[in-house]
């Protein structure tokens, strides 16, 4: 409860002295629910859309419709995006003690999370969904790493746990990648004796998640003319991060210069081809790219991927930025000595979340939902490093002694 009263505290107070309470966000999100609001379509661009899935959209058409689009409904948005926040700085220490590590390191990572604010805009503007993924992706890792401990996973595996994987995939389908991931690895390592039941469990958690996107690639099928079953809009974020030579590893100078959410040029191609088509044919145009320049896409992903675990910007927080990473590195490697099954569930989410993102463009709000992860790892880390020097001044004591 300290850490999430202290967590709220701080970005209040942040969202107040950046402005946020006072000068609205506009996200492709927040269009959405506008027009959901405003005459009950959702669209984006020039019509209907599949660009983002339902859930965050329809809470903010919620909130729209409740508080209206103006000063209100932006101070709403911003305080509830901080609680959220918060409540993530408050629920970690309680996964690192259930997890079975040493209660100082909770308390190290409640105290580092409540300061640590990598993302401001995503962590507190409310206009994009990454506070509730990374809450979604905190419950998830919990939920398994009890049900494998305890292993209710073969007698008792809870019902919601099904609906709420199906729950994660509508949220955001970038969690689709650690769920599969988190199955995989649990099926390697079920005794071979279990695997049966497992394989039973892994196919209910398949159709918790298809009972959720059916109904979203049904209306996807009515409204743009193809059943996607997550979100329309990777061909063009591959095409805005991949389609030509002067494209960056940097998500806003290519998302202002080539997205049609920015450029009039390609919005007018989009509304003449409709949302679909004109994903598919920038798709091939960025496929089309990377044939053709296979060095300048190497180097580029190189970029990104250097970007995802030491991210450069803003250059001033590099140094501490570079800092935790190291710090989590190392405190992953300790945690496989000491908790290997929490370090496996963190590794598996390290080898699977961030995957899509290394071949379209870098932004931090991408990497937020599992910041939690690793400022855990560097907790662990630096409380290591902490018991050494206090070892060691014992034994330079006694020594003298």
């Amino acid at each position: 409860m300290v850490f999430f009263v202290l967590a709220l505290v701080l970005r209040l107070a942040v969202a107040l002295a950046s402005g946020m309470f006072h000068y609205p966000t506009r996200s492709e999100m927040e269009a959405i629910a506008l027009n959901v609001v405003g005459y009950g379509g959702y669209d984006l661009f020039s019509g209907p859309t599949a660009y983002g899935t339902p859930v965050y959209p329809l809470y903010l058409a919620g909130l729209f419709g409740i508080f209206g689009t103006g000063l209100l409904a932006q101070i709403v948005k911003v305080t509830i995006t901080c609680v959220v926040s918060a409540l993530r700085c408050g629920l970690v220490p309680l996964f690192a003690i259930d997890a079975g590590l040493d209660p100082g390191i909770g308390a190290l990572a409640g105290g580092i999370s409540v300061i640590y604010i990598s993302a401001v805009y995503t962590e507190l503007s409310g206009g994009v969904d990454g506070p509730f993924v990374a809450i979604a992706l905190l419950i998830l890792v919990w939920a398994i790493l009890r049900m494998w401990r305890d292993g209710s996973w073969q007698t008792r595996t809870p019902w919601w746990f099904f609906a709420f994987c199906g729950f994660c995939a509508l949220l955001n389908p970038s969690l689709l990648p650690v769920m599969g991931g988190l199955l995989l690895a649990g099926a390697v390592a079920c005794p071979a004796g279990a695997r049966r039941r497992y394989l039973r469990q892994t196919a209910l958690v398949a159709l918790g998640i298809l009972a959720f996107l059916l109904p979203w690639a049904i209306r996807n099928y009515g409204s743009v003319g193809a059943p996607i079953m997550t979100r329309s809009n990777f061909g063009i974020e591959f095409w805005v991060s991949n389609g030509g030579p002067d494209r960056t590893f940097n998500h806003p100078y290519n998302y202002d210069t080539y997205h049609p959410s920015q450029s009039p040029l390609e919005a007018a191609k989009l509304a003449d081809l409709g949302e679909v088509e004109y994903s598919h044919m920038r798709l091939q145009d960025g496929i089309d790219w990377v044939r053709a320049h296979p060095g300048g896409f190497l180097r580029l992903t190189a970029e990104r991927f250097a970007a995802w675990w030491f991210p450069p910007i803003p250059v001033i927080l590099l140094p501490l930025k570079l800092a935790v990473t190291l710090l989590a590195f190392a405190g992953l490697w300790l945690m496989f000595r000491r908790q290997p099954m929490v370090a496996w569930l963190f590794l598996v989410t390290w080898m699977t979340f961030p995957d899509v993102y290394y071949i379209v463009h870098w932004s931090t709000r991408y990497r937020y939902p599992m910041d939690w992860q690793i400022l855990l790892c560097a907790s662990v880390a630096l409380f290591a490093a902490y018991q050494a020097a206090i070892a060691r001044r014992r034994g330079q004591a006694s020594r003298s002694s």
